[in-house]
């Protein structure tokens, strides 16, 4: 018999669908057909504006191909999901503009394309967004310091997490610079290294929140001095051939720099680390500045080789170049009315298409920076805050508690508009509640999600009934540790406490093996409190880059398996 308290769905990201395979309407439908063969109910289906799919279309000849087969695909995922008794709900991203990732300024993709500049080359931004640079998330302006170009580099520091012995030695060291962080050239410098031993003056924890130094603990020190550097990109190496290094810390932790008089420059940095685009090689390209990877763990004493057979990089290097980024690569700032507007046509867009409901999410990839707590000091936000407490935030002290507070109602401001254009056409409105991200000691892999300095008020969405529906979204944890955490819990309390079903949604990409997500299925099932389980994403259960000979999707064998046998045994359908 089937239990209709627990809905299985799944999440479609159709960029990643569409990356390498020529969708066409019948591969669609193949695609859904699995979905509700397998016992899935509900089907949730990423929005993108037409801005962002003309980009994902720039990289991919299938992307291009698939969008003149289908049109809009999520109309056409609407209609196939119906036609077979299925929920479909559309999910927005607000903060999801543009890529978090440049591209060399002279690269043949920028000049066909062209983006909007930051430290490290050119970031490609939906069209709306190209055309209204300023209402990106903006730096406070007593942060972003002017004039460095012009100010020489004279001493770098290079720190270790650690106590470990170091090998590097001064005919060791090499210095490659660039003028546009493109193609590094090697310089023959004559400079002094000195090592010495600091005090670590805070904790220091990588991308995924694990320790690596705390406050107080001794860490041994390379000196390089007797610099006079004037170029804009300056990436510090070794000529170690082996994998045999030692000297580890945070990227940002690593490198500092210093001009005349020991002043400290504030800078970016990079490494060979990359999210998009990992296999890269400072002597022919380019490296990623300032993308929320300056907690990613990084080894100076290694081969800096491009390790081809692994499809990344080996570290061996660590970059940097004055300065802050004025604005977010892509995140809109949320204060201003025409951003409101522009988020409300992707309402009006899915409501058009047919949608049941409507889920709001607040990570993007459009928001990653090193520096998050010196993002938000929009014109709105500052004039609001300037009125309410007598302080210009952007060249004054403030509360930081008091500036998220505000950023966050104004977010609240697009949510009931939402609300209300939803409810008007009879569909529900869902809201995700990212206990992640949601928290003060959030790891760097999730608060380089959303853009810092906003309070997201998660209890108020629930408690006000402006959330019809909720999603406890996770990335990194695994369901027994979401559904262990005190936050998660006093989310599923709030939520109980205001009878608001929470779907919890999990990425299968971490396991091929059906019945691994099988007892997850039936761990969250059973647990209790949850109204269903979003499998993330459709694009990691079945072969990527080939299709079948018989033209269909090549599903992973056993995962879909595995998990109908079990919805059979949850009686979730008959």
């Amino acid at each position: 018999m089937k239990n209709n308290r627990f809905l299985l769905s799944a999440l479609v990201d159709f960029p990643d669908d569409c990356n390498r395979l020529v969708f066409t309407p019948d591969l669609v439908e193949n695609l859904i057909d699995r979905l509700h063969w397998m016992g899935v109910r509900r089907v949730y289906w990423n929005y993108y504006q037409k801005g962002m799919w003309e980009k994902f279309a720039d990289n991919s000849e299938a992307t291009r191909q698939t969008l003149v087969n289908l049109g809009e695909p999520l109309a056409l995922g609407c209609r196939l999901a119906h036609e077979r008794e299925m929920e479909f709900y559309a999910t927005i991203k607000p903060y999801e503009t543009g890529a978090s990732h440049a591209n060399p300024k002279n690269s043949p993709e920028m000049i066909a394309v062209p983006g909007l500049p930051c430290i490290g080359g050119v970031c490609k931004v939906d069209p709306w967004v190209m055309a209204r640079p300023e209402m990106r998330v903006r730096g406070r302006s007593a942060d972003i310091p002017t004039d460095l170009e012009k100010m020489p580099i004279e001493q770098i520091q290079l720190r270790q997490r650690d106590m470990a012995p170091v090998r590097i030695r001064p005919e060791n060291i090499e210095i490659w610079t660039s003028d546009d962080n493109n193609v590094y050239q090697k310089q023959d410098l004559t400079f002094a290294l000195t090592e010495s031993v600091e005090t670590c003056p805070r904790d220091v924890f990588e991308l995924d929140g694990d320790p690596v130094t705390s406050k107080g603990e001794s860490v041994r020190v390379l000196n390089l001095s007797g610099l006079n550097l004037l170029d804009p990109f300056i990436a510090i190496t070794t000529n170690f051939d082996d994998r045999n290094g030692s000297f580890r810390n945070t990227a940002m932790e690593m490198v500092q720099a210093f001009g005349p008089g020991n002043q400290s420059i504030p800078i970016v940095v990079a490494s060979h680390k990359a999210v998009w685009r990992p296999l890269r090689d400072f002597r022919t390209g380019d490296l990623e500045y300032d993308a929320g990877l300056g907690d990613a763990l990084v080894c100076l004493d290694v081969t800096n080789q491009p390790d081809t057979s692994a499809g990344e990089s080996n570290d061996g290097v660590i970059a940097i170049a004055r300065g802050r980024n004025e604005y977010f690569s892509g995140s809109l700032c949320e204060a201003y009315p025409e951003v409101q507007a522009y988020w409300l046509s992707w309402v009006g867009a899915c409501i058009a298409a047919g949608v049941d409901g409507l889920d709001v999410r607040i990570s993007c990839h459009s928001s990653w920076t090193n520096t998050p707590e010196i993002y938000g000091f929009n014109e709105p936000v500052g004039a609001e805050y300037q009125r309410r407490y007598g302080v210009n935030p952007n060249v004054e002290p403030y509360d930081s508690a008091l500036l998220g507070a505000l950023r966050g109602e104004f977010f609240d401001q697009f949510l009931r508009a939402t609300k209300l254009r939803l409810s008007a056409a009879g569909k529900r409105m869902q809201v995700h509640a990212e206990m992640e991200s949601f928290r003060p000691d959030a790891c760097q892999g999730r608060w380089r999600t959303r853009p810092g300095n906003i309070t997201f008020n998660w209890r108020s969405w629930l408690r006000t009934g402006l959330a019809d529906e909720a999603t406890l979204f996770g990335r990194g944890w695994m369901p027994e540790q979401m559904l262990n955490d005190a936050l998660t819990l006093e989310m599923l309390r709030e939520a109980a406490d205001t009878n608001v079903p929470v779907h919890l949604s999990k990425a299968v990409g971490h396991s091929r093996d059906g019945g691994v997500h099988a007892d997850l299925l039936e761990y969250i099932y059973r647990f209790g409190g949850l109204a269903g389980y979003t499998l993330y994403e459709t694009a990691a259960m079945y072969d990527g880059q080939n299709l079948g000979a018989d033209g269909q999707l090549q599903f992973y064998p056993g995962l879909c398996e595995g998990i109908r046998d079990r919805v059979k045994i949850l009686g979730l359908v008959d």
